[in-house]
Order: structure tokens, then sequence, then C-alpha cells
């Protein structure tokens, strides 16, 4: 039996101005059905939000308010009216399509519809956890916080997948469905994951089911693999920051908190971060590349991501020219990373200009210098905090393609990806006997536990010699 399809159709037949009623236009098994929505638009209306239905998150150059809120209204995950936030209205169409699955029919359709979302004393992004991380996504978007948003929806899919993934005696044991009385052939329905259903013990179960099956596979063939530690600490402490959002606003009580000791403890990742060498260092920085290629790009990057505190390309390619003052001899930033996340506590990084960099960025520098002006040519004013994340993953990637290909030839072993040049940095200076808070300061920490985390293990070499002291 085929599933069900929503789409949003401008019935201009229900007006006799040329405007029309917004409707739902459900097809099943080659029938289709039209259900009004209410929500009258303009043929202009129309024209827009057609040319916008696509988008995740409407450009914020539209600045149109009523035309950005009917679009909110019509196809984003939630829209905020007087009486609170509800769920967008395609969004509510696709869910109760969903919720049906083989079970649809037109009037089941139409009652769900009539009845949705009356029986809930909260606005569902509060109580449905999976909601909640995909409203929270959408709060980081606005907010330019990209990365974030990508991890609270990646959260919120996983949990899904692992819902969905439920038998009989799982959907009994978490959320007290009781057992049928007979097997059926069709998939269970969709269920709620709400705040109250997230008990140690569950999230014990779901982190030991994405170590073995967290990784979706690429191909539909092939199975699913286990995620690494580390990942499941990052969605765990997403998932976290919404299960705090709820009891701050009463959705939650504090003594059903189902985090911290005695409770769940979210496990560390399990990434060491080893930074290079003295002597491959020194390799590095004596490579000469071709002049005027991608490997020279690459390589002076990363040289200059080394003696910049070691700067994340993040940073370096949102540098504008008012941060560079070649006469005192310094490159001054606030990272990217916290930038936006901790307003209050924004800490300027300063590092020193060398011959090196300057060189760098006489090579690979833009023109036009006015302080406004991004340093390299990877950005522009124009581009969307998406756009941006997009052009930076891109030179992140071909900067660690092309410094794994110098690193073998110079006979490197282990990664020598941009990651690597901002331990090697925090390591280096380490073994220079340089204090732990100076060093803290130069990275951008705020804690001295984040800098530890940073310092690469000693060689083996150096290893020998401080155990030979025994």
């Amino acid at each position: 039996m085929a599933v069900a399809t929503v789409s949003l159709f401008l019935d201009k037949r229900a007006s006799k101005d040329g405007n029309g009623l917004v409707k739902w236009l459900v097809c099943h098994e080659r029938k289709q059905r039209l259900f009004t929505t209410g929500v009258k638009a303009t043929l202009d209306d129309w024209h827009f939000l057609q040319t916008h239905k696509g988008a995740k998150v409407l450009d914020k150059r539209i600045k149109d308010v009523d035309k950005r809120g009917l679009w909110q209204k019509l196809y984003g995950e939630t829209y905020r009216a007087a009486d609170g936030v509800h769920v967008g209205y395609l969004r509510r169409a696709q869910n109760i399509v969903d919720a049906l699955g083989h079970r649809f029919t037109f009037d089941a359709f139409a009652e769900a519809l009539a009845s949705y979302g009356k029986e809930q004393e909260a606005p569902v992004e509060q109580t449905d956890v999976i909601a909640a991380l995909h409203a929270k996504a959408a709060a980081m978007t606005q907010a330019g916080r990209i990365g974030n948003a990508l991890n609270y929806t990646f959260a919120a899919k996983s949990l899904r997948r692992f819902v969905d993934s439920f038998g009989d005696e799982e959907r009994k044991e978490f959320f007290g469905i009781p057992l049928p009385r007979r097997k059926s052939a069709l998939p269970h329905p969709t269920v709620i994951l709400r705040f109250e259903h997230l008990t140690p013990h569950f999230l014990t179960v779901y982190e030991q089911w994405m170590l073995a099956h967290g990784r979706q596979a690429n191909s539909p063939t092939k199975p699913n693999s286990g995620a690494s530690p580390t990942t499941v600490g990052i969605y765990l402490r997403h998932l976290r920051a919404v299960v705090n959002d709820a009891i701050e606003a009463g959705i939650l009580s504090r003594d059903a908190y189902p985090f911290g000791r005695n409770r769940y403890v979210i496990p560390a990742g399990t990434n060491t971060k080893k930074a290079l060498s003295k002597a491959n260092l020194d390799k590095l920085k004596a490579y000469k590349p071709t002049p005027g290629t991608m490997e020279q790009r690459a390589h002076d990057m990363w040289i200059l991501s080394y003696f910049s505190n070691g700067a994340n390309l993040t940073d370096l390619c949102h540098l504008t020219w008012g941060q560079v003052d070649f006469k005192a001899g310094t490159l001054t930033f606030v990272r990217q990373k916290t930038a936006r996340s901790k307003k209050q506590n924004r800490q300027e990084i300063t590092a020193q200009l060398r011959p090196e960099t300057i060189a760098i960025l006489e090579r690979w520098g833009t023109p036009d210098r006015r302080p406004a002006n991004f340093v390299f040519p990877f950005l522009s004013a124009e581009m969307d905090a998406r756009q941006k994340k997009v052009v930076v993953h891109q030179v992140t990637k071909l900067t660690n393609k092309w410094m794994t290909r110098i690193a073998r030839q110079l006979g490197i072993d282990g990664d020598v990806n941009t990651y690597a040049a901002r331990h090697s940095f925090a390591t280096i200076l380490l073994k220079s006997k340089a204090p732990l808070a100076f060093i803290s300061k130069s990275l951008g920490h705020t804690n001295l536990k984040t800098t530890e985390s940073y310092l690469g293990s000693f060689d083996d070499e150096e290893a020998k010699a401080f155990l030979s002291a025994l």
C-alpha cells in the first residue's frame, strides 16, 4: 500500500477577488483530496511562497514581515502566534501522514487534522523531545551558529531512528504501550518521545544502540555501523541542552533530570589529540611547495595557523584587514567558535606576525585592504552563515588533502590536518616551559582544563628519557 503524500495548494475558486485559500492537497492511491487550512493568500503571496517553499530557513535578506510570517506559518517547522508556538501547517499534515503510515485513509486524516494539538498542554516543540531538537536547530540557524544547528538536527534524526527501531517489548518498556494481542505485518505507528521518557535507563540503552548501529550507512543495502564515543557524547550533550530548556520552561520536573552523578553520565570522547613532534614540524616548515599552486596555498594556510596561535581555518577565513596591524606586528581576532556563544566573555587573541606569516598575507591577501574586507578571497559579505560554513569546510578539506600529500612525501606518519597545527602550537609552548595560563590565553580558552586537552602526548624518545630516571 502506497504512503500518502501532502503538499500545499492555492484554491482560487474559494475567493471572488482573484486571490485564494491555501489548502492541503493530499494524494493517496491515485486519489486526491483538498483540506482547507483557513489561511488566505494573495496571488503575489503565493508566488513568493512557491519561490521559497524548498528552503529550510527563510533568507534573512527578505525584510517583508508579513511574507516572512506567512512563509513560517505554512512552510516553517514551527511558528509563533498570540497563544504560543505551533507546528507549521505543512509539517503538521506531514506529521499526521507519518503517524498514520499504512493505516492512512482520508477520513482518518481529516479526524486527526481536526484534533491535532488539542490534547497538548504545551507547544509541541516543548513536550516532544525530537521536535524540541529541531526547534533548537532552527534557532541556532537563525543565530548563524550553523555547526551547532547541524548537531541538534543530527541528534534529532538519531533519536528518531532509535525510537523507530523499537519492537513491541521496547515500546511497552519505555513508553508503556501495551503488547498487541496479535502480530501485525504493518509497521508500528510513530510515537512521540516525550521528556519524561528520558530516564537514565533509556539513555544507557540509547548509548549502547549508538555504539552498535548509530552510524547510518550511505546505501540501504549496507548495514549500519557503530558511532564513535565522541559522536555519542556530542549528540547527548545537545540532548541535555534541550532537557535543561524543558526544566527551565517548567515542562519537566528537576527531580526527573536524567543526567549527572548516580544517574546517566555522558561518555567522554576518545579522540586523542596528538601533536606533531618537533622534528616533523621542522620538516613541514622547511618544505618548499610549488609556487602559485593549491599545494602552496594549503601549506601556507597550515603554517599561518600554526604561527597564529593555532588559529583554525574558520578564524583565518573570517579574518579582516582591520584585525591585521603591520605596524605593531600583530594579528588580533576573536574565535568564531565562541564569538556568539559567549558574548559576555569575548576573549581576544593576539598573535605575533612573523616574516613567514607576513609573506603569506602578501601572497594570498585581497588587494582591497579596507578594514571591513576579508583578508582572504574565500568569503564575501553577501554570504549568509550557512554559505560561509560550506566554503570554510571546502577550504579546510582541500588544505587537509594537500597537507596529507606533503606529509607522505616527507615520510611523516599520523595526521597533519589543521587540528594538528593547533595542538602542535600548544604542545610546543608547553615543552618550551611556557606557563599553562599563557598557553590557555594564547589559544583563547577560558578554562585551563580545555587547554590541557589540547596538549599532545610526549613522543617516544622523551618518554623513555623520563622513565630512565626511575
